[in-house]
């Protein structure tokens, strides 16, 4: 064997070990992506699993709706992230009034046990829908 075949030898093994040394770590970080999305999933659902809410009460007079909504669950929910929908339209920020838990209208958590009052200028509703950011909804047909 001359130095051509012993040094094709050895440029072919360096290029495979650095091949799958690219090989590995793209293979790593794919599983390591998958995994982490999995986790993030089961938080998800989790959450999902201990979010609930109830549509206790609905009022409406003068153009302005009220609805007053209690947390049911073990999930502490963002009042902000928190939509209305009103004949089935999403209600944008502007056409709320006012937005208060348990009366106090400076806060933007809405715990578990507390209950949440959002009062929406809207012309003849027929049904509203609370939806939270988990995606569990209660309607109230009024």
């Amino acid at each position: 064997m001359g130095f051509s075949v012993s040094g094709s030898t050895a440029i072919l093994f360096i290029a495979m070990f650095v091949s799958f040394g690219v090989m590995y770590t793209a293979s790593y970080n794919g599983f390591e992506r998958v995994s982490d999305a999995k986790g993030e999933e089961m938080d998800q659902m989790l959450t999902q699993r201990n979010t609930e809410l109830n549509i206790t009460d609905t009022s409406y007079s003068g153009g302005n709706l009220t609805v007053t909504v209690n947390n049911t669950g073990s999930t502490s929910l963002d009042i902000e992230d928190t939509d209305v929908l009103v004949n089935g339209s999403y209600v944008t920020d502007s056409d709320i009034e006012a937005r208060d838990v348990d009366g106090d209208v400076n806060t933007t958590l809405w715990l578990p046990g507390e209950t949440l009052t959002v009062k929406v200028n809207v012309a003849s509703p027929a049904r509203v829908k609370i939806v939270t950011t988990a995606g569990v909804a209660d309607t109230e047909v009024l």
